[in-house]
């Protein structure tokens, strides 16, 4: 009897049960994008340089990611305003270098993530998608999603001070990942 039910656990675990896939975020196909109102005319656009990170993926969808971002590779093609947005009253990156997102728990296409920056935690919503799977030029897996939504920069202490009609409240995110098999 033991023999049995051994066959037909083995015979069915498999189909059962997925295992998530852990991939490595491939920085140099992968960008991290945010736009922001200017002068409640137009948009300023930006990115991040310097990121890891890394992905689970289970039968085609997010089950796991953890981001760190090096806040002071910030671009956003003005060299003084770069400059500028370092400081105590924008990211202060000489006290909180870094931002983190962290998946929380995905309900279909929308995520539940743990946004820090300057030390403040606040879960945000995004929608994912993962496009799938394919193999690089060495053989090896990699994964593709997108991550898109918004966030309001006044939760994060982020010129606070700085009227709406300056800077607009909400900052469009808009981040690619290619990942690769660990």
């Amino acid at each position: 009897m033991k023999k049995i039910i051994l066959v037909f656990l083995m015979g069915i675990l498999p189909c059962g049960l997925a295992i998530a896939k852990d991939y490595s975020v491939d920085t140099s196909h992968s960008q991290i994008e945010f736009k922001i109102k200017h002068l409640s005319v137009s948009n300023v656009s930006g990115n991040f340089g310097k990121f890891e990170g890394s992905v689970s993926i289970d039968n085609n969808k997010l089950t796991a990611l953890n981001g760190e971002v090096d806040i002071s590779s910030i671009n956003t093609n003005n060299e003084g305003r770069d400059a500028h947005i370092q400081d105590p009253e924008y990211f202060d990156t000489k006290k909180f270098p870094k931002a983190t997102l962290k998946l929380v728990k995905m309900n279909d296409n929308n995520g539940t993530f743990d946004l820090t920056i300057k030390g403040i935690t606040k879960q945000i919503t995004l929608g994912v998608e993962v496009f799938g799977t394919s193999k690089n030029m060495k053989g090896d897996e990699v994964v593709g999603l997108e991550l898109n939504g918004k966030i309001n920069r006044k939760d994060f202490d982020i010129a606070s001070g700085t009227p709406n009609v300056a800077l607009g409240e909400e900052v469009t995110l808009s981040i690619g990942i290619e990942g690769v098999s660990k």
